[in-house]
């Protein structure tokens, strides 16, 4: 069977973005016992029948728990079945980035985009939930896009099918995303006169209420039976839930001058943007100028207006918080639009300037990508290995963080019975999940920005008391001067902290270390209290 160009460069897209995420299938960069605890002990809870909200604190959608839990099931409860499944969806973002580039470009230069936007993406460092989010969006991306190019409803109803699915991994950004959908329709129909016919109506009509209504209701039967504080505890949305606040006209000169100083502070950026921004001036000229042929300047303003609607629609996190990480879910579009420019750029440049500038990018993406799997390979030591049964993958963190969760693991599992459990606070879920006990508790984190009220410090000692729990663990995050944390029994929880003190006696055993303010993923230490 003979391939098309575009078959040819999709199965190198995929070869790509595999060989790239390979060396990740047993190592990750940093492991937090918060949050990635956090993330870990869902994907299991659920796959013994927990439910998301209900039987513990979640704070993303309900469905990536489920997806990750099915890994769990099929290759076995340990990291490595996790990172498998988040190598899977990092391979899926290459294939909807080259498949939505391919739709304004030539399928040799969407591939190219596609192994720069591989190896040079910003990563959602601290979850797995968030890169099944930035599938979903590049699917959306892609359906619009054909549907500029070669029309049918299809595309929109496919469209339609993953902004549900990015609703169940983020609520907020898969009501931005029909927000998005139905502006890029109105402006793909008006422009291109498509007839506003019955099909159509039913279109906006499952957009605009349907499908917002069926989250809703999703939401509300998983949401409704807890009391009103837990629920701002899992969706922290509204008022001072948040514990940063930024004004957006501070925010988007923040993020223009970061933008600028990437092309800045090392050598190679330097020329990536004197290419990137010398396309992007040469294409708006030819674009204005109409030196561009008329059905393809079309399809790129329209192409590019759908790419801006969907920067600015998922930008709106980053927006109110000044948090750089929540820039990364508007980044895929920012790269598609250089990737545009400079195929515009193309039509008019010489062929050996052409040849030049895929060389020269298409060099520094291999360099890389090259340059990342060596990187990994070399963290790969006996001394960044997590050991334990379900652990099994080398992490990136200091190797003391590495030598402290070995042995307070390998502490609980000898020390407790099958019937015993611990209670791990402020925010220490890795040990529940690596030791393959169950949270006494619903909640799993405390912290000031939390906001837990008396009645649910009540709510949890009870919890505590009811399931006999003889021990607690304590990392070294009860006290940190992070924004939004606090000093436990101080700023926040002293009726736990006094209920703690006076039913628990600290063992003679403290690890990690306690001398260096605690970090995220470093600086842990561990103190591991018996009951009285």
């Amino acid at each position: 069977m003979k391939l098309n160009s575009k078959t040819i460069f999709l199965l190198l897209t995929i070869l790509m973005s595999v060989l790239f995420i390979w060396p990740e299938l047993n190592y990750q960069d940093s492991l937090s016992q918060g949050d990635h605890g956090r993330d870990l002990y869902a994907f299991d809870a659920v796959t013994h029948g927990k439910l998301p909200y209900k039987d513990f604190w979640w704070v993303y959608g309900p469905l990536m728990p489920y997806y990750y839990g099915l890994f769990f099931k099929i290759f076995g409860v340990h990291i490595t079945s996790v990172l498998l499944g988040r190598a899977l969806m990092v391979v899926l973002c290459a294939v909807f980035f080259y498949l939505s580039a391919s739709c304004l470009m030539s399928p040799g230069l969407a591939f190219l985009g596609a192994a720069w936007f591989t190896q040079s993406r910003q990563e959602f460092f601290f979850t797995y939930n968030h890169i099944g989010g930035i599938v979903a969006e590049l699917i959306i991306c892609w359906c619009l896009l054909s549907y500029i190019r070669v029309g049918g409803m299809r595309y929109l109803w496919i469209s339609l099918v993953a902004d549900f699915i990015l609703g169940l991994i983020k609520i907020n950004f898969g009501l931005a995303g029909l927000v998005g959908i139905i502006f890029g329709v109105l402006f793909i129909d008006f422009s291109k006169k498509h007839p506003f016919d019955a099909t159509k109506k039913k279109f906006y009509l499952i957009a605009a209420a349907l499908i917002p209504l069926a989250l809703g209701i999703i939401y509300w039967l998983l949401l409704h039976d807890l009391p009103l504080y837990a629920i701002r505890q899992c969706m922290p949305y509204f008022g001072d839930d948040q514990p940063y606040h930024a004004s957006p006209l501070s925010v988007i000169p923040y993020f223009l001058i970061q933008q600028w100083l990437t092309f800045v502070r090392t050598p190679a950026g330097i020329p990536i943007g004197i290419v990137l921004h010398g396309c992007t001036l040469l294409s708006i000229y030819l674009v204005i100028c109409k030196k561009v042929e008329l059905k393809y300047r079309q399809d790129i303003l329209l192409g590019l207006a759908i790419i801006g609607i969907f920067f600015v629609v998922y930008f709106h996190e980053f927006l109110v918080s000044g948090v750089w990480y929540r820039s990364y879910w508007s980044i895929p579009f920012l790269d598609l639009a250089h990737f545009v420019m400079i195929a515009v750029a193309f039509t008019f440049i010489p062929k050996f300037l052409r040849v030049l500038i895929l060389i020269f990018l298409g060099g520094l993406a291999a360099l890389g990508i090259v340059a990342h799997i060596g990187i990994i390979q070399g963290q790969k030591q006996p001394s960044r290995y997590l050991s334990m049964d379900r652990g099994q993958i080398y992490v990136g963190n200091e190797p003391q963080w590495t030598d402290t969760v070995n042995r307070v693991t390998e502490y609980l599992n000898t020390t407790l019975t099958p019937d015993d459990s611990f209670f791990a606070m402020p925010y220490d879920c890795l040990y529940y999940y690596l030791t393959g006990k169950a949270s006494p508790t619903r909640q799993l984190i405390f912290f000031d920005h939390i906001k837990i009220p008396p009645q649910q410090e009540i709510s949890v000692i009870r919890e505590l008391e009811g399931n006999h729990i003889g021990y607690v663990l304590m990392s070294s995050r009860i006290i940190s001067p992070e924004i939004g944390l606090g000093i436990f029994g101080k700023t926040y929880c002293p009726i736990l902290a006094q209920y703690i003190h006076q039913n628990f006696v600290p063992l003679i055993r403290q690890g990690g270390d306690w001398t260096q303010p605690p970090g995220w993923a470093n600086n842990h230490g561990v103190i591991i209290l018996k009951r009285k």
